[in-house]
């Protein structure tokens, strides 16, 4: 199969709505569903930000009977306020046409081009793997791409699929076993944005995340999420035609002690939606706060959003009490994921 690689071209049509075809196949096949976007919503969601930069490719496939089709992507993406020696690179192709070589290509004509030119030596990426077997069987293509790049596992995790609608008495029954523990703790629900009296201590809370999330390996720096930085992820959110379900834990004394966000696109058709984080701030923990709160978010699911067939999370392997919660939930694991890290010599 004859296939070539270039840039994205974000200003044409053309090129935003096969890339949004090709994001929707590989959605399908991991996880039975996928968000629907406007083309503008698309453009919004490629734009850099003041935190991050991305430059992306297409790999393009001429069908015999004429024309292109695009068939795989990659991107690197540069954080502009952290971890400043990193550079993310990632690569996927359509499920129908893997085997071609597609993949080698991006990372050999796109990807490690970028990384040279970046200046960076921290790559990451991230890919996915079988449910079960040997993460470390070096047959498997991500270790083959990897070792392209020259990086290694870092982090092995787990993504996990919530079939929608949960049934309500599932709910109840959980929220009543939440409730028993928490206590004088309570949970509210924002939706899209975060109160302005309330800017700073969110900002505390997805801090909080980055610090405690158990990733084993893996070097990262944590983000300052000062007010403007909030606000402008939310800007961006919306521009991009996402809606968020944030629910907060509060302890006794006002203080905000835990979180978690569902994350959703607006458009109709949309039968996909994303759990971004969860978190208990460490002195809070064992009271059933994160089950809780994703009870809350999982709840309102069902008003706001009754076409979403499902939910998708990620969780390292070593963090058990969040996998826990979700099982309760229902979640079941569609493939394992691994964060891959190294300074290569390219």
């Amino acid at each position: 199969m004859h296939f070539s690689i270039r840039p994205l071209d974000a200003a044409s049509d053309a090129d935003i709505a096969q890339y949004a075809a090709l994001d929707v196949a590989m959605d399908e096949a991991l996880y039975g569903g996928h968000e629907v976007c406007t083309l503008e919503q698309w453009r919004a969601a490629l734009t850099d930000s003041p935190y991050y930069r991305s430059r992306r490719w297409v790999a393009v496939a001429e069908p015999f009977e004429g024309g292109e089709v695009i068939v795989g992507s990659a991107a690197v993406f540069l954080a502009q306020e952290e971890n400043l020696e990193t550079i993310g690179a990632h690569a996927a192709v359509h499920p129908d046409f893997r085997g071609h070589g597609i993949g080698t290509a991006l990372v050999d004509e796109a990807l490690i081009p970028a990384i040279r030119a970046s200046g960076r030596a921290l790559v990451e990426s991230y890919g996915e793997i079988p449910a079960s077997g040997d993460p470390d069987d070096p047959t498997l293509p991500v270790h083959r791409l990897a070792r392209r790049l020259g990086i290694e596992r870092r982090n092995l995790a787990v993504c996990c699929v919530l079939p929608l609608p949960l049934e309500e008495s599932l709910l109840t029954s959980l929220q009543d076993e939440a409730e028993e523990r928490v206590g004088d703790h309570r949970v509210e629900v924002w939706f899209d944005e975060v109160p302005e009296e309330h800017l700073a201590d969110y900002g505390t809370l997805l801090r909080q995340i980055e610090l405690d999330e158990p990733d084993e390996d893996v070097e990262h720096e944590p983000a300052e999420y000062t007010p403007e930085r909030i606000r402008a992820n939310e800007r961006r959110r919306r521009d991009a035609g996402k809606q968020a379900i944030i629910a907060v834990a509060i302890a006794p004394d006002g203080s905000f002690v835990g979180n978690s966000e569902v994350h959703l696109q607006k458009e109709p058709g949309t039968t996909l939606a994303f759990q971004e984080n969860t978190l208990v701030m460490p002195e809070h923990r064992g009271r059933r706060l994160g089950l809780a709160l994703k009870v809350a978010t999982h709840r309102l699911l069902r008003e706001r959003a009754p076409g979403l067939r499902a939910v998708v999370t990620w969780n390292s392997h070593v963090n058990p009490w969040m996998i826990g919660i979700n099982e309760k939930l229902g979640y079941e694991i569609a493939y394992r994921e691994l964060a891959l890290q190294g300074r290569p010599a390219l």
